[in-house]
């Protein structure tokens, strides 16, 4: 390729961005937002209500069995975790959250070391959105992660983890959906990884999530 053409083909990749980026500036609520995701190559996919009374897995031999369908194999996309105060204010969320980040436990490594860590969570944004909670992405089965923002798992690196017992009495007073997003079957596999990771991006930017860094 000459340097002329490698020009024109990153005059070409900014201009699809700012395209991009525009049509999500004019996105005012979750409804357009899934219009405009829609018409950038991705389905959307059934919301899930997070309730902390729902029973989404069960615990054996230390690890989570995912019985609930809704947490099935589908393949790479973007998510929007959304996010309503009515019990509690941001303000309550944000020492909620803090207080749990700070919090240090006791991990064990295969070969029977332990040592004490961090709670590995996003960790809030102080300029950040009103609703939109959190915004992440997997290029080959976007529920493959959720499990670990619906589940338990210490272990589980940046994940929300909404069902850990360390946030199980004050989760349920805020209403939080996850909103999923697959990328089309016929997107070209060779395009598919860094059009998703675009994709993250350019929702993080315009939405600027309460947790999680890009």
């Amino acid at each position: 390729m000459t340097e002329e053409e490698n020009n024109l083909v990153i005059e070409i990749g900014i201009d699809l961005m700012n395209f991009i980026g525009n049509s999500f500036d004019k996105a005012n609520d979750i409804t357009e937002l899934k219009s405009v995701l829609k018409g950038l190559g991705f389905e959307d996919k059934k919301d899930i209500s997070f309730d902390i009374n729902d029973v989404y897995y069960q615990k054996k031999d230390g690890k989570n069995i995912w019985e609930c369908k809704q947490f099935d194999p589908l393949s790479g996309g973007v998510y929007i975790f959304e996010i309503f105060f009515k019990k509690k204010t941001k303000e309550d969320f944000k020492k909620m959250w803090n207080k749990r980040a700070s919090e240090i436990y006791e991990k064990t490594s295969e070969n029977g070391t332990t040592k004490q860590v961090k709670n590995s969570i996003p960790q809030y944004n102080e300029q950040s959105s009103e609703n939109y909670l959190y915004v992440g992405s997997h290029r080959t089965d976007i529920n493959s992660r959720l499990k670990q923002h619906f589940g338990n798992n210490i272990n589980s690196t940046s994940a929300l983890k909404l069902t850990d017992e360390d946030i199980k009495n004050e989760i349920g007073n805020y209403n939080i959906t996850c909103h999923r997003f697959t990328l089309k079957d016929d997107f070209p596999k060779y395009a598919r990884a860094g059009y998703i990771a675009m994709i993250e991006g350019i929702l993080h930017e315009k939405l600027e999530p309460i947790l999680g860094k890009k």
